[in-house]
C-alpha cells in the first residue's frame, strides 16, 4: 500500500522542463587524408596550423615507377611505325589488286589471281584496322597510367586548416592509414539533441544565442532540425553554425542553448 502511493505521488509530481543543452564545437568539415595507392611518402607539403586551398599538394607518394609506366605507355601511344606500315601495305594491295585485274581484262592474268589480290587488299584492310585498334588502347593505356600517377599526389579537397599530422617523409605507408586531418574552420557546427518540447519553438533558418564556455554570448544559425525524434531519449537532433572567420572560437569549444 505505502509503495503504491509512493509510485503515484511521484508519477503525479510534475517533471521539472529542461531549460539548457549543452554542445560542442566541431569544424563545418573534417576529413581524414589517406592516400589511394600504398608507397613511400615522398613529401608532406603542409605543417599543422597552416591554411592550405582547395587543389593545394598536401602531400605525395614516391611515383618513380609509376613515371616510367606512363613513360612507357606514351611511347606506345605516340608510335607511327606500325600505322605506316599498315597504311603502305594497304596502298601496296590496292595497287597489285588494280594491276591484275587489268591484266585479267587483257587476259594475261588468271581468275585466281585476280581472286587472291582481292584477298591481299582485305587482309591488307584488316591489318590496319587491327593497327588502329592497338593504338587506340595504347592511348587508352596511356590516360589510363597518367590517371593513376595523379592518385600518388593528394590535394586538399576544400579550403581547410590542417588540424594534425601523422606521418613523415620516407615512411612507407598502406591505403588504410590516416596520415593527415584536415578540417574547416572558418564555419564551425554543433550538433544538439532538444527536447521535444522545444521543437515547436524552433524554425531551420532561426538565428539563436547562445553562451560559449568563456561566458561570451555568440549567435548561430540554425541550419537542420531531424524530422525525427530518438524514442529513448524523446529528444530531436538539430544542427548550428556558428561563423568563425577570424578563426578566434577552437574546436571543441562548449556552448550552451537555452529553451526558444
Amino acid at each position: 500500500m505505502i509503495r503504491a502511493l509512493v509510485l503515484a505521488l511521484v508519477l503525479a509530481t510534475p517533471v521539472a522542463a529542461q531549460e539548457t543543452v549543452s554542445a560542442i564545437l566541431e569544424p563545418a568539415q573534417q576529413i581524414d587524408v589517406r592516400v589511394s595507392v600504398a608507397g613511400r611518402i615522398a613529401e608532406i607539403a603542409v605543417i599543422e596550423g597552416a591554411e592550405v586551398a582547395a587543389g593545394a599538394l598536401v602531400l605525395s607518394i614516391d611515383s618513380a615507377v609509376q613515371q616510367a609506366r606512363v613513360k612507357l605507355a606514351r611511347l606506345a601511344a605516340e608510335a607511327t611505325g606500325p600505322l605506316q606500315r599498315a597504311q603502305t601495305s594497304l596502298a601496296q594491295a590496292g595497287t597489285m589488286k588494280d594491276r591484275i585485274a587489268r591484266a585479267n581484262a587483257r587476259g594475261a592474268a588468271q581468275a585466281w589471281e585476280v581472286t587472291q589480290s582481292e584477298q591481299n587488299v582485305l587482309l591488307a584492310e584488316a591489318d590496319l584496322l587491327a593497327t588502329e585498334e592497338s593504338r587506340a588502347r595504347a592511348v587508352a593505356q596511356l590516360e589510363l597510367e597518367r590517371a593513376t600517377l595523379s592518385e600518388f599526389s593528394v590535394m586538399a579537397p576544400f579550403d581547410a586548416t590542417v588540424l594534425e599530422i601523422f606521418a613523415e617523409p620516407g615512411e612507407t605507408v598502406d591505403t588504410q592509414t590516416v596520415l593527415i586531418t584536415l578540417g574547416r574552420l572558418d564555419q564551425l557546427v554543433a550538433t544538439a539533441f532538444v527536447p521535444l518540447d522545444w521543437v515547436s519553438g524552433l524554425i531551420q533558418g532561426d538565428r539563436l544565442n547562445v553562451t560559449l564556455d568563456d561566458d561570451t554570448q555568440r549567435e548561430v544559425a540554425l541550419t537542420f532540425i531531424d524530422p525525427r525524434v530518438d524514442p529513448a531519449s524523446r529528444t530531436v537532433r538539430i544542427k548550428l553554425q556558428l561563423a568563425n572567420a577570424d578563426r578566434a572560437l577552437r574546436v571543441g569549444t562548449g556552448l550552451v542553448l537555452r529553451r526558444p
